[in-house]
């Protein structure tokens, strides 16, 4: 895997996770860059169907899981784990996700973003 595979892919997921989490297209960090961080974020914000959830409710839907988790509940109080929509269960997981503690991840040969 090349480098710029690398950075395509982190920027891919960091603009899928800002839309993900209802932050506005402008909150792009590599709007002052051309090349591949600022197409790859593009590409990953414009991954996310916005039609069917809201940018408001998926910000609700983040501190949803963010509260959860600073509370101490476990990632299984979930209440989306059985709806229609599983990106509802994703984006309040994506909030949840800070928080979970590091000793916890198994695999040490993944390096954190």
């Amino acid at each position: 895997m090349s480098a710029d595979d690398v950075v395509f892919s982190q920027c891919f997921n960091e603009g899928r996770r800002a839309a993900c989490i209802g932050m506005p297209r402008h909150t792009n960090p590599y709007l002052d860059r051309a090349g591949v961080s600022l197409d790859a974020w593009v590409e990953g914000f414009e991954t996310v169907n916005n039609s069917e959830i809201i940018a408001i409710e998926r910000i609700h839907l983040f501190h949803q899981g963010r509260e959860a988790a600073e509370r101490g509940d476990p990632a299984s109080v979930c209440p989306y784990t059985e709806d229609e929509n599983p990106e509802r269960m994703e984006i309040w997981l994506i909030g949840y996700a800070p928080y979970i503690d590091p000793e916890l991840i198994a695999n040490d040969n993944v390096r954190p973003l």
